[in-house]
């Protein structure tokens, strides 16, 4: 039997495809810590003591590291921001949760009209844009304090939770697939038109914001402290693609860029964690050369509703997974649902290393508590190698 590792310790042998002393368990959680700690959604937001101290109050689902909730900082946004209320999709940010209130919801109407005037001109189309007027309704103090300083106090906070509770983070930085970009940004059924009557445009569009996705998220990622806080040198890349893409389309409008970034992110000293939702079962053959090219131990795709066996048999030995609990399950099930669920994607994804159970996407803000520490014990009853 393997000593007893450091949580960081376990997590790397996971990356690295190695057999650790169990399988290390991660939920991410996000709007489900501010809810069991006390706090509202706006306080998660904009005062980084209070998420942390509503984090120490939910050690006991943390599991083997801890979703600083970058989101905070800037979230599917052409420029950095703090807070959903302040970014181009004008994200609305609710004080309470529901049925008061609401988490984060889309302003659901298309913010770029003209693919050209945004490259030519920058990001002014988008700040500038009339439906959004309110969003940017706000002094230019407010504007630099979001875009600069407010990123450094929230870094300070989370690097002194990681000294402290020895628990590393999930992630220093996040960025978002161009494609995904534009979904949020044309919505779905404006960028399905053009990716089959502009298909040179959109993917024109791609390049011109991956190159801006990357170096934000890389930016974020020195600020949390990659290099000096674990976990920080990763970047949380996120999504997987517009749902019900063929895998026609997701060869040829998805992948080069995710390889795009993924080989950047690594050649410049990142880890990647490729947060991919919807399911890429029929994709994994594609999928299997993420790692082409690149060093062991850099790259770790977290599925949602991917079959974990299936993409086990495929991607096993290659690259390390993550993955899916149902968030259906935390929310509606028993724990006894939640333990032999998780049991049995030990037994299909464990063996020889390279996996790590967690949540499908994120964990619900209304799951059940003892539903997330089910998933958290039954990697540490089942997860030994």
């Amino acid at each position: 039997m393997k000593d007893e590792m450091t949580r960081y310790e376990r997590l790397e042998a996971a990356w690295n495809l190695e057999e650790a002393d169990r399988v290390p368990v991660t939920p991410v959680n996000c709007y489900i810590i501010p809810y069991l700690g006390g706090i509202s959604i706006k306080e998660m937001f904009t005062e980084p003591e209070k998420l942390i101290q509503a984090t120490i109050k939910c050690m006991d689902i943390i599991g083997d590291n801890i979703d600083p909730n970058i989101t905070t900082l800037d979230h599917l946004s052409l420029f950095g921001k703090s807070g959903w209320d302040q970014v181009t999709l004008d994200w609305r940010i609710w004080d309470q949760f529901p049925p008061q209130g609401n988490i984060p919801s889309f302003y659901e109407k298309p913010i770029i009209e003209d693919y050209d005037d945004v490259m030519e001109r920058g990001f002014s189309t988008i700040l500038f844009n009339k439906k959004v007027k309110e969003v940017f309704a706000r002094g230019l103090d407010d504007f630099f304090y979001y875009e600069f300083e407010y990123s450094e106090i929230y870094a300070k906070a989370w690097r002194k939770f990681v000294e402290e509770y020895e628990v590393p983070l999930l992630m220093g930085g996040r960025a978002c697939h161009p494609l995904d970009l534009l979904q949020y940004y044309r919505g779905i059924n404006l960028l399905t038109e053009d990716i089959f009557e502009r298909p040179k445009k959109v993917k024109e569009m791609c390049e011109f914001l991956l190159d801006y996705e990357m170096n934000r998220a890389m930016r974020q990622a020195m600020i949390m402290g990659a290099g000096e806080v674990p976990g920080a040198e990763i970047v949380f890349f996120i999504n997987g693609g517009p749902p019900g893409m063929s895998p026609k389309i997701f060869d040829e409008f998805f992948w080069p860029y995710a390889k795009k970034a993924v080989d950047t992110f690594v050649n410049r000293g990142f880890k990647v964690l490729c947060h991919w939702d919807n399911d890429l079962t029929p994709s994994l053959d594609t999928i299997k050369e993420i790692i082409k090219g690149l060093p062991k131990g850099k790259v770790m795709i977290d599925f949602e509703k991917t079959d974990m066996k299936k993409a086990k048999e495929v991607l096993g030995g290659r690259v390390c997974i993550h993955g899916n609990v149902p968030s259906s399950l935390l929310v509606y099930g028993t724990p006894e649902e939640v333990e032999e669920y998780s049991k049995k994607l030990i037994e299909d994804c464990a063996a020889g290393g390279g996996y790590i159970l967690g949540t499908e996407c994120e964990t619900p803000w209304d799951a059940k508590r003892e539903n997330v520490r089910a998933m958290i014990e039954a990697a540490i009853k089942y997860g030994k190698y």
